[in-house]
């Protein structure tokens, strides 16, 4: 077992090979940016005179008669190197509006060239071109404009040297056109689009891909090369772009909403009716060529995807995935290694700060905390500095509760209905700044301050780094973060280091992650943690065979080991896994893992009471896809765990199928049944005069989930969704136990007066039309539907047919919405 000193002595060890690192390279750390290579295509770019050519798919303006072209592409799959099976040529010219690119994707059967409509930044496969642009030219971020056969765009932002963040909607056309040819992609990419600083004259970074579908091929214009570190630092460059000047952008964007929700009724809402009408607005500002404030004015989110049910009987919180765009657009530049300090749905979660009196009744919450305005402000400077500040604040919130009281008059019992204070006005703040040091690192800090009115502020801070040398193959990163949290009277301080190094060279490659989190470690105001007094440490070798060999097209594999101990030395857990991936060369897909858990400690398996024994156990997952080019494809998806001498059990049955009867429309449709069995599951504490008692009980479940999405493209610009989740969940608990002992996994019998076991069913969905009627102008026809029953049960039985049936006549509610907005550019 690792002591505490021990593994602060391994952390201070990678510290100090850090520093020692630090001051060898110090000459470096500054250096100009990389210098091009030899093996990287240049394209020549010239101004357009006089005319910009008219963007509609068709390269037949009289600049592109004249613009250098460039056909030296390179295939990427399935023979890196080769020379391509089709040709491919770009073009590049320019203004002082606008970049504009134009492609032709030549095919010698122009009639297999899959061209399929999807909503925007929806994934379909088809033909397309990838455009990516570094006008930055710091080999580590760059912008993505894809756009596939049929003209449906799909953009993004790329850091770290090749991360993607598919949230970023930048403003810039594109359209295509088929012919007997083989099809063309015509691009306009406005300056104010681009974040870039003035020059006399620019070279910017820029890759193409092209992917031609009913070949399964990927050819590069500069070949990103398979086993090297990174993406954005093997681009190729534009030259010759000289004489502009990156524009200053205002742009803003005003929206109104009208919202009608149907509701169960309720003393709160006798009829069960609410109409609600609002408007608000965005705005993005370029303060200079390459930093911009974004903010929102009275936001309304109500066009985002309901957040899917689930069962979690664990000690901890179920994360939910951000999906309202303010939050989710340029969020990157606030990651950090280890614990997140900054997850954004805690701004505008359901309010709950302060509990109503014990002697009240609660009648009516918001769903949600009012978020009054927020704003961001980031860009990068000239001397490769990155940052990024966020501001929100959300409104008080007031609970409607039914409090009883005596009639001084009367001497009766009586009872009034108030308003009462259960989320205060807070501001939530949080700072990022990253520099870029020697080649693809960088080094970094970051704050977090959540204040609330007239109650306790908490505080988080951080410095990290992410260091590469050798052109990639070896990294270091690291954090060292602290978190200042709860009332006066009892504040808490702590602190998580984090340690992580990499080597990845060829085809194999491994490395060793160390995470210490202090007992006082809490970033919950405004990040998310599981929980604090914790020290991981795993190390880990995984490969890449990028080839061909016998029947796989590509293959990999990872293996790890692990071990969890507290801050008292507890062994929490240690374990090992393996995993293994396989695209076979008829294009099918196969993964699988195992996983060994061995006998260890649970700190919080009796929440909050003594330590308990948590038995050891396997866990395993499989899954496999077919060909996803064919019109039907079907994956199976089955996991499983077992306990030693069968304490524990658990089977995850999914069938998913893939169908597109039509260019234009997709169904994904992807039911899922799961068992289970826990010989000891929490139930609930108990006090009473013969002291504690950690009650627990035999828990068979079962969960059905028919998770159902289709939609409808009518054009690149018009679109119709549909998301169905039925969920029901039955719990049956037998053979109630309390902990025989500490540390043990023996228990005796024990009685408990209430019946824990339940029927839990859900139905969640919504549907979506959206009209991109021009760039950045959106009209939204939503409609929600939610409807929930839990039950409380003696014998609860799965009956998928009567529970399913019921989903849809159970109590809920529903919501219809329009909301318009208008892009205005200044």
């Amino acid at each position: 077992m690792m002591t505490k000193k021990t593994i602060q002595s391994i952390f201070l060890f990678f510290y100090t090979i850090f520093i020692i690192y630090i001051i060898g390279t110090s000459g470096t750390l500054y250096a100009n940016e990389p210098s091009k290579t030899h093996s990287e295509n240049v394209i020549k770019a010239i101004r357009v005179n006089p005319h910009a050519p008219k963007i509609d798919g068709l390269l037949n303006d009289p600049v592109w008669q004249h613009a250098p072209m460039s056909s030296d592409f390179l295939q990427k799959n399935p023979k890196e190197g080769d020379q391509p099976t089709e040709k491919t040529t770009v073009q590049i010219v320019y203004d002082d509006e606008a970049l504009y690119v134009g492609v032709m994707c030549y095919d010698s059967e122009p009639n297999k060239i899959v061209a399929r409509l999807t909503r925007r930044d929806g994934w379909i496969e088809s033909d397309f071109v990838n455009l990516v642009l570094d006008p930055y030219h710091d080999h580590q971020t760059g912008n993505r404009f894809q756009v596939n056969a049929a003209g449906v765009k799909n953009d993004g932002q790329k850091f770290n040297n090749g991360d993607d963040d598919g949230s970023w909607d930048g403003i810039w056309e594109a359209k295509t056109a088929i012919d007997d040819k083989g099809w063309c992609a015509e691009y306009k990419i406005p300056y104010y689009t681009l974040r870039f600083s003035p020059k006399e004259e620019y070279v910017w970074g820029m890759h193409i891909g092209r992917h031609i579908s009913h070949k399964n091929e990927d050819d590069h214009w500069s070949l990103i090369k398979k086993g090297v570190n990174g993406l954005v630092s093997q681009f190729g460059h534009i030259e010759g772009i000289r004489g502009i000047n990156p524009p200053n952008h205002l742009e803003i964007v005003p929206f109104a909403v009208s919202r009608s929700s149907f509701l169960p009724e309720s003393p709160a809402n006798p009829d069960g009716k609410d109409w609600f009408s609002s408007a608000g607005m965005d705005l993005r500002y370029g303060i200079s060529s390459n930093i911009s404030l974004n903010a929102t004015i009275n936001p309304d989110f109500g066009q985002v995807e309901a957040d899917p049910a689930g069962l979690n009987l664990s000690a901890f919180e179920t994360f939910y995935e951000e999906r309202r765009p303010f939050f989710v657009e340029g969020n990157t530049i606030f990651g950090t290694p280890g614990s997140g300090l900054f997850y954004t749905r805690r701004i505008g979660k359901q309010p709950g700060r302060f509990p109503i009196p014990e002697n009240s009744k609660l009648i009516d919450q918001p769903e949600a905390t009012t978020i009054l305005g927020a704003a961001k402000l980031s860009g990068k400077t000239a001397g490769k500095t990155a940052f990024g500040i966020m501001e929100a604040v959300t409104s008080k919130e007031y609970a409607t509760i039914e409090r009883a009281y005596t009639d001084p008059l009367t001497d009766l019992e009586q009872s009034k209905r108030e308003k009462y204070l259960i989320e205060p006005m807070t501001n939530f703040l949080v700072g990022r700044v990253k520099q870029d040091v020697m080649k693809n690192s960088n080094v970094g800090a970051m704050m977090t301050a959540v204040n609330r009115e007239n109650d306790v502020p908490a505080y988080t801070g951080e410095i990290d780094s992410n260091l590469n040398w050798k052109d990639g193959k070896y990294s270091l990163s690291t954090r060292l973060a602290g978190s200042h949290t709860g009332p006066a009277n009892d504040r808490k301080n702590g602190y998580e280091a984090v340690a992580h190094t990499h080597r990845s060279a060829g085809w194999i490659g491994g490395g060793v992650n160390l995470d210490v989190r202090s007992p006082g470690f809490d970033v919950n105001d405004l990040g998310f943690m599981n929980r604090p007094s914790q020290i991981n440490l795993f190390t880990f070798i995984h490969g890449d065979i990028q080839k061909p060999w016998l029947l796989a097209r590509k293959s990999g594999f990872w293996a790890c080991q692990w071990g969890n101990w507290n801050y008292d030395s507890v062994d929490l857990g240690k374990g090992f896994n393996f995993f293994k991936w396989i695209e076979l060369k008829n294009n099918w897909y196969c993964e699988f893992l195992f996983s060994r858990d061995f006998k260890a400690m649970d700190d919080m398996g009796t929440r909050g009471g003594p330590l308990m024994v948590r038995p050891a156990g396997i866990f395993y997952w499989m899954d496999l896809w077919t060909d996803g080019r064919k019109p039907i494809s079907v994956g199976y998806h089955i996991e499983g765990a077992e306990g030693d001498n069968g304490v524990y059990s658990g089977h995850n049955f999914c069938f998913g199928i893939n169908i597109r009867p039509a260019s234009n429309i997709q169904i994904n449709i992807g039911p899922t049944y799961r068992i289970g069995y826990n010989f000891a599951q929490w139930v609930t504490n108990v006090d009473d005069e013969n002291g504690s008692h950690y009650v627990f009980g035999e828990l068979d479940n079962k969960i059905l989930d028919l998770s159902t999405r289709a939609s409808i493209s009518f054009t690149p610009n018009l679109s119709f969704q549909l998301y169905l989740q039925p969920f029901i969940a039955v719990g049956d608990y037998s053979n109630f136990k309390e902990l025989a002992r500490p540390k043990s996994y023996e228990f005796k019998p024990y009685s408990i007066d209430f019946n824990p076991d339940f029927v839990n069913r859900s139905l969640r969905g919504n549907a979506v039309i959206r009209w991109e009627y021009r760039p950045g102008s959106v009209l939204f026809l939503v409609w929600t539907q939610s409807r929930s029953a839990f039950m409380e049960t003696d014998n609860p039985l799965l009956r998928p047919y009567d529970d399913l049936r019921d989903t849809f006549n159970d109590k809920g509610e529903n919501v219809f919405l329009v909301k318009l907005n208008y892009w205005l550019g200044l």
